[in-house]
């Protein structure tokens, strides 16, 4: 399968039909959807689904300018990611809340020692189209829908990682990794520099305050395609650096809505820093 072949295999056709089922659907929970207990992770605010092998995780997402969220952070990032019992793979752009544009990246973790196997591996910078991939690094603007997925074929282990939007250039990054059962796919909001840091820090803003908003599709080694809400089962994924019921919450995303296509996270204000799991708006 060719880089091209899966460029609009990614989000746009998932996310589409995501939505004509979710106007279907008319905004109730599809019979099966199966939710789990919400997780807390040391540096991501998002979602993550269980119970299923996931050849495909793909999201939308509107760059907004990082500048405004100076106050609570230095940096932070949004990514899509399969996890097996061996490896992380994850994707996505980080951006300096004192700067006003977001960096490609592309990073295979080992998932027992957290040391990274490969970074940004075959990466290209390709047109629009994907007709030329020679062209310089150039990091994404704000004010841009930037899609980010990632695909792997069991048959042959291959990983494509992709993030485009339709006015500019597209990021691409492959790597091989055969035999891998990725049986959890993260979509979210980042603050660490890896999906284990915590060692970051964050000022909560006076209330609630959105990061972003993610449109979302899941693919199954079985090739069954939906969103959250599915037979898999998906979590909440609440940001906390002291990775407990602590009272040092970071973000977290709301209840999921389009019929499980789409969230958003949130800061925790300084009202909300409690042992208690704090709810977004």
């Amino acid at each position: 399968m060719s880089i091209s072949s899966l460029r609009w295999r990614a989000p746009s056709a998932l996310i589409a039909a995501g939505a004509a089922a979710a106007a279907v659907l008319a905004l109730t929970v599809p019979a099966g959807a199966v939710t789990g207990t919400a997780e807390i992770s040391p540096e991501q605010a998002g979602y993550t689904a269980t119970g299923a092998q996931f050849s495909y995780v793909a999201a939308s997402v509107y760059l907004r300018n990082p500048a405004q969220y100076a106050s609570e952070v230095a940096s932070f990032s949004h990514s899509v990611q399969l996890w097996s019992s061996g490896l992380v793979v994850t994707l996505g752009v980080t951006a300096s809340t004192s700067g006003s544009s977001y960096t490609q990246y592309a990073s295979i973790y080992d998932r027992s020692t957290h040391t990274v196997i490969a970074s940004n591996p075959n990466a290209q910078f390709c047109d629009d189209n994907e007709n030329a991939c020679n062209l310089p690094p150039s990091p994404f603007p704000t004010g841009i829908q930037l899609d980010l997925s990632i695909s792997y074929n069991p048959a042959d282990g291959s990983l494509i990682m992709i993030e485009v939007f339709d006015g500019g250039f597209s990021f691409v990054s492959s790597y091989t990794v055969t035999g891998q059962s990725f049986t959890q796919a993260r979509i979210g909001t980042d603050f660490g520099g890896t999906p284990w840091d915590n060692s970051y820090s964050h000022t909560p803003p006076a209330q609630f305050t959105k990061v972003a908003t993610y449109t979302v599709g899941l693919v199954s080694y079985s090739g069954h395609s939906a969103g959250l809400w599915s037979w898999w089962t998906h979590h909440k994924l609440l940001a906390n650096t002291e990775q407990q019921s602590g009272s040092d919450w970071v973000a977290v995303p709301n209840d999921l809505s389009s019929g499980g296509w789409s969230f958003s996270t949130y800061f925790v204000p300084q009202s909300a820093q409690s042992p208690s799991q704090p709810a977004a708006p």
